[in-house]
């Protein structure tokens, strides 16, 4: 009996510990949609012009710095932020539908200009 009175405060105090806290992607969901919007821009002016990703991917890497630079992020910490998100399929799901309605929306704008 006195065993298992040990055993059972043991493990509450070992289940009693502080909560771990959340990983944070380190970048705001609502820039990092803006980011990819903006990198999916960039990659798809590439493909038009060249059309093989063999011969435009070392161009598009030195481009895409620029556009890190301009949202002041690193690309470790966008592929850091993008693994936190592809970690749950739904978190992945809804950050690409977002950037894809807003290349939409940026579309449809520039056709009612024409």
């Amino acid at each position: 009996m006195k065993y298992l009175i040990i055993l059972s405060v043991s493990f509450l105090f070992a289940c009693g510990g502080e909560k771990e806290p959340e990983f944070e992607p380190g970048i705001p969901k609502e820039k990092l949609i803006d980011l990819i919007v903006d990198l999916q821009i960039l990659e798809s002016q590439y493909q038009r012009k060249f059309s093989r990703v063999e011969i435009y991917r070392d161009a598009l890497d030195s481009a895409s710095t620029f556009v890190f630079e301009d949202y002041g992020v690193t690309k470790s910490q966008f592929e850091n932020a993008m693994a936190i998100y592809s970690a749950e399929s739904d978190s992945i799901y809804l950050l690409y539908e977002a950037a894809l309605d807003t290349i939409s929306f940026r579309i449809n704008i520039e056709q009612t200009k024409l």
